[in-house]
């Protein structure tokens, strides 16, 4: 480390965890090639593609066979396009993941500005973005020229991470001086990761130099800032959906409570990804511009044994318990993206396996576990928000684990109902309702304690 000069992401690396070496950063060179070559242009209509910054070994598959062994079963869906999959070499077995997430065209929730008719399990909505500015000029890793603009193109196949601004000089001046922050990477740099920040450049740099190759879970951009001054969501770069449109938890933004904004912009090179966690009290929606994503997404009751791979069972005798105290005391629990879809093994029936496309939007209820990889190098928007349909379920729930957020959100809510008087009169009374029962819920849960 000390014998050549640091890139930008290994001084990131650095400021996410100076405890640990880069070595520590790095993947068995047996299992991951150094070799990468560029993104390029797929054929669309070609039923196999796979992006070239990586690990070869994963392979996403269009029209894939009936009779494939998969981990996830299928379930029945409403349309009659054969299934797509993403498959693993894992140390000379093939694991298959293949989609059993019915598609639903976003127009079926075009006059539902609140969402209340969203399904409650993951669905894939389609048609959302077929107006976007940035379907059409996609923030992705290509060889075009920073000054040389948008080339055009849909399907999130054209465009470069330098020109998807409207104007070029502000593209460019993003691309070289905008630092972003960084997330994924190992177990041990996750709870720091806001301390590494580097430029799109430079991170366009390590996806193409062959350095994210060599990681044994890659880096990816998870940033608001350089979505804001990328794309303008006034100007039909990106817009909205309607369904989306009315988050209940919009009133706490810049809180304590909410310190985070819930709009983010996400890059990641082919193997980067989310390891797998949950958002208690909000919805997510993710719509793809570029690439490609993996999901397993897992019910609010799932066995916990699929969250936290490497604990033993408790059957297990003392005696191999104890023998294997020293290895659980330092096992990698938070695995990453990667690691958790090559080591889950076989998925129970409410398991939802998704294999996103661009111009797809990934619809995730509250509460549903779920892991994230990216198969090709992608770009994504990412946003949460809170619906007002699942406040009867949340607020109670948040009362009972932690009543100051709980009472805060609560106030501010009647607090935005008495400055919007009068307007959207239907949401004010549902919600005044919801808000008056959970008031009820909490003095008897006290009243309970008391006594």
């Amino acid at each position: 480390e000390t014998n050549r000069k640091l890139s930008a992401i290994d001084r990131a690396k650095k400021s996410i965890a100076p405890r640990a070496e880069l070595k520590d950063w790095l993947s068995d060179s047996s299992a991951v090639s150094s070799a990468v070559a560029s993104d390029s242009d797929s054929d669309t209509t070609s039923s196999d593609t796979s992006d070239t910054s990586g690990d070869d070994s994963i392979q996403v598959h269009s029209h894939v066979d009936d009779d494939v062994s998969c981990h996830a079963h299928d379930t029945d869906t409403d349309t009659d396009t054969d299934t797509d999959a993403v498959t693993f070499d894992n140390g000379g077995a093939q694991l298959v993941y293949r989609d059993n997430v019915t598609r639903i065209p976003g127009c079926s929730f075009t006059h539902d500005v609140h969402g209340d008719s969203l399904p409650h399990v993951p669905a894939v909505l389609t048609g959302l973005m077929d107006d976007w500015l940035a379907v059409l000029r996609p923030f992705s890793f290509s060889n075009a020229d920073p000054a040389a603009g948008s080339t055009g193109g849909t399907g999130g196949s054209t465009g470069s991470i330098d020109s998807t601004s409207t104007s070029t000089s502000t593209s460019t001046s993003i691309f070289k001086t905008a630092r972003v922050s960084l997330d994924g990477g190992p177990s041990f740099a996750r709870m720091s990761m806001g301390q590494g920040k580097v430029t799109l450049e430079e991170y366009k740099h390590y996806c193409e130099s062959g350095e994210a190759s060599k990681d044994i879970a890659p880096l990816y951009v998870f940033d608001p800032d350089v979505l804001k001054s990328t794309f303008a969501s006034d100007n039909d770069e990106f817009h909205v959906p309607e369904c989306f449109s009315n988050d209940v938890m919009a009133c706490i933004d810049g809180t304590e409570y909410r310190p985070l904004p819930p709009a983010w912009l996400l890059v990641g090179v082919k193997r980067s990804g989310t390891p797998i966690h949950d958002h208690p009290l909000t919805v997510a929606w993710n719509a793809l511009l570029v690439g490609c994503k993996l999901w397993c997404c897992l019910p609010p009751d799932v066995d916990e044994s699929l969250l936290l791979l490497n604990l033993h069972d408790d059957d297990e005798e003392d005696a191999d318990a104890d023998a294997d105290a020293d290895a659980d005391a330092n096992a990698d629990f938070d695995l990453s993206a990667l690691e958790w879809f090559r080591q889950c093994g076989k998925l129970p029936e409410s398991a939802k396996i998704i294999v996103q496309r661009p111009g797809e939007v990934v619809y995730l209820p509250a509460g549903w576990f779920h892991v994230v990889l990216n198969v090709e190098t992608s770009t994504a928007i990412s946003v949460s928000l809170a619906l007002r349909r699942d406040l009867p379920v949340i607020l109670p729930l948040l009362m009972e684990s932690d009543e100051d957020f709980a009472t805060f959100w609560i106030d501010r809510l009647r607090l935005h109902l008495h400055l919007h008087d009068g307007a959207a009169a239907d949401m004010d009374m549902d919600m005044e309702k919801t808000l008056a029962q959970c008031c009820i819920d909490t003095l008897m849960m006290k009243k309970t304690y008391k006594n």
